[in-house]
């Protein structure tokens, strides 16, 4: 009997908490600098399907421009229901969403947004 994986059918409802967690840059150098960058943790309540083995998590300058859309700029895999987005410009809004993959990969979840900033 082979074991057949099976789509995600129950979805992805994701409560969001943006924590910024550390920035750089901005000192007094001239010259051309780069902008200040800045971290922001993510966590979600994991999905309650024992088959999901890790998570996408998606984040851009531009809105995906739905619910359930992925379209965003940059991805990352994470195996836990939590992750650190690092180098994001501050003063800059992201938008960010998360799907589950389990093989297959669910539709993303409701995007949340953030504007790091230097601390």
């Amino acid at each position: 009997m082979s074991h057949v994986m099976r789509p995600i059918v129950t979805g992805l409802l994701l409560a969001l908490m943006l924590v910024l967690t550390g920035c750089g840059g901005g000192g007094e150098s001239g010259g051309d600098q780069e902008p200040p960058v800045a971290s922001v943790s993510l966590a979600w309540q994991p999905v309650n399907d024992h088959s999901v083995v890790a998570y996408f998590v998606y984040y851009g300058r531009q809105s995906a421009g739905h619910r359930g859309s992925c379209t965003y700029e940059g991805s990352m895999y994470v195996d836990s229901p939590s992750a650190t987005v690092p180098n994001l410009e501050t003063n800059t809004t992201y938008y960010f969403a998360v799907s589950a993959y389990n093989g297959f990969e669910s539709p993303c979840s409701e995007e949340v947004s953030t504007i790091p900033s230097s601390i």
